[in-house]
């Protein structure tokens, strides 16, 4: 490893030597993509590594001659935008094998206005794209429209026909699935009945909105209720993380000892990507031939702070009110501090209790806070929580 590289990478799903191991997730994710029977759910908080680890899982399918196409729904804005999505996923994958695949593709969609285009790659090979526009909802038979995930499902369906037309089979993986409830809030249901009929796709459903997605999942009520299996992925044990990253560190110029490692750990918390941006900075605070120690760690997390200190007061000035920033100081401040509790409201200028406890769903809504088990608050970005301290107070 080149001395002058930092070993810690950040901004895309991790690769390779970058990837903190995550052996026995990815060996089930990669059965999940290459069982035409398997349908798994990937359940875990965001920037605990889910993408990285179904890239992974994905690059040891492929080496094993299966084809996987994965498709990112995170930043879709509408049913026919991932429906599209879907499609050029499953042409990328398989176009080149599929002459006349995107043409075909096409015609088997229903109830949606689909156009290709064709053009060339930075290889020069032929590709095309698609585009879904939204068309006159379908009948359902009793006068009623049809569900907007419909086309979503139209999309998923062509792709099944045609594998089947041509005795193929592929792994998919939808990312961040869960944002298909947006438009549909009974997507769950039209997934059901499309995963229990698909012979050709292997699925993988990958979400971070624990909530959503455990209702689609719990009970008879809900539609993925015993249809997939569930892989709730949790933090990477810290000894196994702390491992990880000396062995990253090791080569690169600067040494981080286990004790430093669980020390970052400690101070970015739980999630992944977290972790190494906080080892990221480390490293490039220390000169090169030195060993990092745990105070390194303290000046590290302050430069991180102080360079993100512009994001994290827009991100305070956004806040809906005086009490919501009241409580999410409280919060940052005091893991333990119980919101409505008469001695809070006594101390700190906050509306009537009721109020309070609205404020605080909101804010678990949005995803600022997370409750954990014990019933203790965490902010869901540590940084975040570290500004408010350092710079409110």
């Amino acid at each position: 490893m080149d001395r002058a590289t930092n070993p810690f990478i950040i901004g895309h799903p991790a690769e390779g030597a970058h990837f903190a191991d995550r052996t026995q997730e990815v060996r089930r994710i990669v059965t999940a993509l290459t069982d035409r029977a398997s349908r798994l759910v990937i359940l875990g908080d965001r920037r605990l590594g889910k993408t990285s680890a179904i890239r992974a899982a994905a690059d040891v399918a492929r080496r094993e001659g299966e084809h996987v196409a994965l498709v990112d729904l995170s930043t879709v804005t509408s049913m026919e935008g991932a429906a599209q999505r879907v499609l050029d996923a499953a042409h990328r994958e398989l176009g080149r094998r599929w002459k006349d695949a995107a043409l075909s593709l096409v015609q088997r969609m229903r109830g949606a206005q689909v156009s290709i285009t064709s053009s060339t790659d930075a290889a020069g090979a032929p590709s095309v794209a698609f585009s879904i526009a939204p068309a006159v909802a379908p009948s359902t038979g009793d006068g009623t429209a049809g569900r907007a995930g419909q086309v979503f499902i139209d999309a998923l369906n062509a792709i099944e026909e045609e594998l089947r037309e041509r005795g193929e089979t592929l792994g998919l993986a939808l990312d961040e699935f869960q944002r298909l409830a947006r438009w549909d809030p009974d997507i769950d249901w039209l997934l059901k009945g499309t995963l229990e009929a698909h012979r050709r796709i292997s699925y993988v459903l990958a979400g971070s909105e624990r909530a959503i997605i455990t209702q689609m999942l719990d009970a008879k009520k809900a539609g993925l209720w015993k249809v997939a299996e569930v892989l709730d992925m949790q933090p990477i044990p810290t000894a196994e993380f702390a491992s990880w990253m000396t062995g990253q560190a090791q080569g690169s110029g600067v040494a981080i000892p286990i004790d430093v490692a669980e020390a970052v750990i400690a101070a970015a918390g739980p999630r992944t990507r977290d972790v190494v941006q906080l080892a990221r900075v480390l490293w490039d605070l220390l000169p090169r031939g030195s060993v990092a120690t745990p105070a390194d760690v303290g000046s590290a997390l302050d430069v991180l702070v102080t360079e993100q200190s512009a994001l994290h007061l827009r991100a305070w000035e956004r806040l809906a009110s005086d009490a919501h920033r009241t409580l999410l100081a409280l919060m940052a401040r005091d893991p333990q501090v119980e919101p409505t509790a008469s001695a809070t409201l006594r101390r700190w200028p906050l509306p009537p209790k009721s109020t309070v406890a609205r404020i605080v769903t909101s804010l678990v809504d949005d995803e600022y806070v997370v409750r954990s088990a014990d019933g203790s608050w965490r902010l869901d970005d540590p940084f975040f929580a570290r500004w408010i301290v350092v710079s409110v107070g």
